[in-house]
């Protein structure tokens, strides 16, 4: 039976929306001084300095970023979320009106939708309609989904190269840490810009992972009950 798709309410949108908005002139101001609490955002110290399965996709990597939150909720409900993630899917459960002022057209979806509950390794995921889709590098089904570029670079990889992952660590039956987790490697060509660019996506990349997290525990503790 289809299931009904519920967007994000129309409150949540705009109360999301103007937080967002706060945020981010704080957050990119702060950041020099902020990135040593934000970088590596609710993780400790253990999870930040493990290896995790996705690092082998970017293996020079020079730098990483773990993000992590507590969920009461099984990892079989968190993963339910997880894996309808994506543009064209269930949306990123992030900033939604922050991602369509820099023209993703996204829509949030507030329910678990049936015909997005499997992934398979290869599958690519959109992330903005004018960039290319990213292939999914490492799956495990209830534990991880890593998105990334397998083997040699080519002429069409990005610069610079990385990963990105989902994690989830189960603590007991009814509760489990989600944690995202970013490598990146060195860049190839490093023109000013491109350096520039990278800075400024560190602290946009916090904004919108910190909102990530805690909307799809919101979710699953939700659903949890």
């Amino acid at each position: 039976m289809k299931t009904d798709i519920i967007y994000r309410s129309r409150f949540r949108f705009v109360w999301e929306g103007v937080e967002g908005l706060i945020l981010l002139p704080l957050i990119l101001l702060s950041w020099p001084l902020s990135r040593r609490w934000f970088g590596n955002w609710g993780a400790t110290t253990l999870e930040c300095s493990r290896l995790w399965p996705g690092d082998v996709l970017t293996p020079s990597v020079i730098k990483t970023f773990t993000r992590a939150i507590d969920v009461d909720a099984s990892a079989e409900i968190v993963w339910s979320w997880v894996v309808q993630l994506g543009l064209e899917r269930a949306g990123f459960y992030s900033y939604e009106l922050l991602e369509r002022m820099v023209g993703i057209p996204v829509k949030n979806v507030v329910v678990l939708l049936p015909d997005y509950q499997l992934l398979e390794l290869g599958t690519e995921i959109k992330l903005h309609p004018n960039a290319p889709a990213i292939p999914i590098g490492a799956l495990l089904e209830a534990r991880y989904i890593c998105f990334g570029q397998i083997g040699n670079t080519t002429a069409n990889t990005p610069d610079p190269r990385r990963s990105w992952s989902i994690y989830i660590e189960p603590l007991n039956q009814k509760s489990c840490r989600l944690i995202l987790r970013s490598c990146i490697e060195e860049l190839r060509v490093p023109t000013l810009g491109k350096r520039l660019g990278l800075a400024l996506e560190e602290p946009i990349d916090f904004l919108m992972e910190q909102r990530m997290l805690r909307t799809i525990r919101r979710l699953a503790e939700n659903l949890e009950l």
